[in-house]
């Protein structure tokens, strides 16, 4: 979501500039004597004066405007994936980062004997651990599942996490 947040910002600061240069390019022109430069503010400020609030097309602006800025604050206000993950103690704050548990549990789940890699996901609620089997039969997947997800969440307790996220465990065999 930060990405989002940060595309949102730059497009909103970008118009805002662009707005603000407008507006200096009108007012040099306006000054010196000159017609509109950029946009025929007169014509737009005579059509403004004599639109009423009722008409449609100033409620379809107005609501689309607070749609727009509902939908920013609502972007604003959902949490993102916390960057650390707090660890149980009373008398310090620690935390561990999504990175060093993912790194964690995929070193304990790559150390079981018959799982060729494993990918480890951290999100807030959730950690996912995908693992591929050495083997080509669909029975070893099977047989290493219940190995994996005990060794996975013996690694999870281990760290001790104030709000330890639920594991998810997939093992796939190796495709060919």
């Amino acid at each position: 979501m930060r990405l989002v947040n940060r595309l949102l910002a730059a497009l909103l600061s970008l118009a805002l500039i662009a707005a603000g240069v407008v507006v200096a390019v009108e007012v040099v022109a306006q000054r010196l004597g000159r017609d509109p430069a950029v946009i025929d503010w007169p014509h737009l400020y005579d059509w403004t004066r004599r639109t009423p609030w009722q008409q449609g097309s100033v409620r379809v602006a107005c609501i689309l405007l607070a749609v727009a800025g509902l939908l920013l604050l609502a972007a604003e206000l959902k949490r993102g994936r916390p960057s650390r993950l707090a660890v149980r103690s009373e008398t310090t704050d620690a935390a561990y980062t999504r990175r060093g548990v993912a790194g964690t549990i995929r070193s304990a789940v790559s150390d079981i004997d018959g799982i060729n890699s494993a990918s480890v996901s951290v999100g807030r609620r959730k950690v996912k651990v995908a693992a591929t089997t050495a083997g080509l039969q669909p029975f070893t997947a099977e047989s290493l599942r219940e190995p994996t997800i005990a060794t996975a969440q013996q690694r999870l307790d281990t760290l001790e996490l104030q709000n330890p996220p639920a594991l998810s465990v997939e093992v796939s065999t190796r495709s060919r």
